[in-house]
């Protein structure tokens, strides 16, 4: 036959339930708080994949149109006479 000292008490069993109620409770907050801390992470990571997108469409742009904006105002940029002067007669090297 079992022994006084081996027997379970009914407070003993009300007890454990209720310290794994506790335990339960607490992974299930620190789980809310983990699909929060998730959720905020993706949502960081979408804003920034979005900026770096933009950066890219934009550079593109600039790529595209910097070549014909330099094209056609590189005629008017005055970079010096046209036609250099000749040297003065007499001067030699």
């Amino acid at each position: 036959m079992a022994d006084e000292g081996d027997k379970v008490s009914h407070g003993d069993i009300l007890r454990a339930i209720g310290r794994l109620e506790g335990r339960l409770d607490d992974i299930h907050s620190t789980m809310g708080n983990n699909r929060t801390d998730i959720s905020e992470a993706f949502r960081r990571l979408g804003m920034a994949e979005q900026r770096i997108a933009q950066g890219v469409i934009v550079a593109a742009v600039i790529s595209l149109v910097m070549p014909v904006l330099v094209a056609m105002l590189s005629p008017r940029i005055e970079f010096g006479p046209d036609n250099p002067l000749p040297h003065p007669k007499g001067v030699t090297r």
